[in-house]
């Protein structure tokens, strides 16, 4: 029965930190302020670009939005529920808008 809820735990505790890997990956989040600055000074496309584009693709709404570094640029983590209801995953290259994946 100990190892059984040992092993339990352990699972547990591997899938809790599935989106903290997720994220190193992709680095440093920005502060509200920071992707303001950014999208001030021109470094990233301003996200109702990004939302206006997304929902005339896809339908739809925006369910939550981060910027983040990734490898030496910036990434918005979109996620994204469809018309359908399909709650959708994009990436998207800050600098130009163009979806990197989605999923």
């Amino acid at each position: 029965m100990k190892k059984m809820i040992l092993s339990l735990a352990l699972g547990l505790l591997g899938v809790a930190s599935l989106p903290i890997v997720a994220q190193a990956q992709l680095g440093n989040s920005f502060t509200a302020d920071e992707a303001r600055n950014a999208r001030d000074k021109g470094d990233v496309v301003p996200l109702k670009d990004i939302f206006r584009r997304l929902k005339r693709q896809h339908g739809g709404y925006q369910v939550d939005a981060n910027l983040f570094n990734r490898g030496g640029g910036q990434v918005y983590v979109i996620d994204w529920m469809t018309e359908k209801g399909e709650r959708v995953r994009f990436t998207i290259d800050a600098k130009s808008g163009r979806v990197l994946s989605s999923s």
